[in-house]
């Protein structure tokens, strides 16, 4: 109950006999505490230009996979009281599925009164993402939205069709106001749905001109992840729904936790900005073993189910390290390393760098690189990636080569000397002397007459 300090100062007045004076608004209005009333929504003071107020990210389901993965999420309790989850579907069924768990903003889908879906049909799917596209921006505008997630299934009518529109919707609704960023995060058909994939690549490519950066799940290596032959229906889902929940939860820590060396919401929106196919992640492992941080890291990154970025180069990166109290720089320094070797990067000396090259047109590099400690993390550390702006690596690897110079010795040439030119003189008769030959050799000492007259010496 508020406590009037004003009455309380005239009573005071009153009975000490003083005059009544005229009744003034109080300086300052107590209030008591009331234990029901429901705490304030915390301010999120790393998300770059979000003092005022936390950052509003909406999490939109589009079509059946993308309503299912909202439930799915809602149940893990993801960071709900932060996020917006919006359903938006053609299947009546779905609809009211999402209204019986609690989903409130949903927007369902219909050319007529019927919501029976899209039966599988691409051209009914786009009709139906413009008749609804002007209540796709009007959701994302009265939500001032810094983050909008578009979270769908390719490969059937309505995620195919309509979660490009959605995105195009919530980039208008940013349009013209800084760090604002629109992320797809999409599945790809696993292999028994082959004849699904053409239709699924088209909506990909469709998404891809309206997302600011794009998570493709690909269920083409389903059983290649899986450990386990027998493994049950269930276990595919869970495991799909894992990227997603990491995705959403990746994003959210990073935003939502201040550290001495932090990165925000900003730095989020620098790294992914433009940046095409990306991945984000959270690889978690014990503290105690570089090596074995180390084989996480190429484990979760080299996902089977992300994208093949083994022939490229990221020229984004952002890493985020928590660890405990005392945690070695050094292992620190060896964690970022190795991410930076597992995207391509070039070791130069002692460290890795970004070498791009000959690079696309309008290419951005960037490099964040934060970290913090904590208690919650005792003997483990966890470490959130996020990459994207790849660029193909040079199809051959040009290697300069230091070719020493060896001197090899040659033997001597003989100078050859040229004659100069007898200058020309008038022709005369000259007599030719005949050229006396050399006197022979005298005999060798000790010879007798007979031996010198056969070797054709004369008297």
């Amino acid at each position: 109950m508020p406590v009037d300090l004003n009455k309380i100062l005239q009573t005071i007045r009153r009975d000490a006999g003083l005059t009544e004076a005229p009744e003034r608004e109080p300086l300052i209005k107590m209030e008591a505490l009331d234990s029901e009333r429901p705490p304030q929504e915390p301010l999120i003071e790393s998300a770059g230009e979000t003092y005022g107020r936390p950052i509003s990210v909406c999490f939109a389901g589009v079509g059946t996979c993308g309503v299912n993965i909202l439930m799915s999420l809602k149940s893990q309790n993801a960071s709900n009281e932060l996020v917006e989850f919006v359903g938006i579907n053609s299947d009546g069924g779905s609809i009211k599925e999402l209204e019986k768990n609690g989903f409130k903003d949903n927007i369902a889908l219909s050319m007529d009164s019927y919501y029976l879906g899209a039966g599988g049909d691409l051209a009914v799917a786009k009709e139906l993402g413009d008749k609804y596209y002007d209540q796709f921006v009007k959701r994302f505008k009265n939500n001032n939205v810094d983050l909008a997630l578009v979270v769908t299934g390719m490969g059937g009518g309505t995620g195919t069709g309509v979660a490009p529109m959605v995105a195009k919707a919530a980039k208008e609704a940013q349009s013209g106001k800084p760090n604002k960023l629109t992320i797809g995060v999409a599945t790809m058909p696993e292999g028994i749905e082959a004849d699904r994939r053409d239709m699924a690549m088209h909506g990909m490519e469709e998404l891809k001109k309206y997302v600011d950066a794009l998570i493709v799940i690909d269920q083409i290596n389903i059983l290649d992840v899986l450990d386990e032959q027998n493994a049950s229906i269930d276990d595919v889902n869970d495991l799909i729904d894992s990227r997603f929940q990491i995705v959403l939860q990746s994003i959210m820590d990073t935003v939502t936790k201040y550290t001495k060396r932090n990165i925000d919401f900003a730095d989020v929106c620098s790294t992914l900005k433009s940046s095409g196919d990306s991945i984000i992640t959270t690889v978690e492992a014990s503290a105690g073993n570089v090596e074995d941080i180390k084989r996480e890291l190429v484990k979760v990154l080299n996902d089977k189910l992300l994208i093949d970025h083994s022939k490229k180069i990221a020229s984004r990166l952002m890493i985020y390290q928590f660890y405990e109290q005392g945690y070695s720089e050094r292992t620190h320094y060896e964690v970022v390393s190795e991410i930076q070797k597992i995207f391509n990067w070039t070791k130069i000396g002692d460290y890795y760098r970004c070498i791009l090259d000959n690079p696309p047109e309008n290419t951005v590099k960037f490099l964040k690189i934060g970290s913090g400690s904590g208690g919650e993390y005792k003997g483990k550390t966890k470490v959130i990636v996020m990459a994207g702006g790849f660029v193909d690596k040079p199809s051959v690897e040009k290697q300069t080569v230091a070719i020493p110079a060896v001197a090899v010795p040659t033997a001597a040439m003989p100078k050859v000397i040229t004659p100069e030119p007898l200058p020309i003189r008038a022709t005369v008769a000259t007599k030719v002397l005949p050229v006396a030959e050399p006197p022979p050799p005298p005999p060798p000492q000790g010879t007798s007459l007979e031996e010198l007259l056969k070797k054709g010496f004369s008297l």
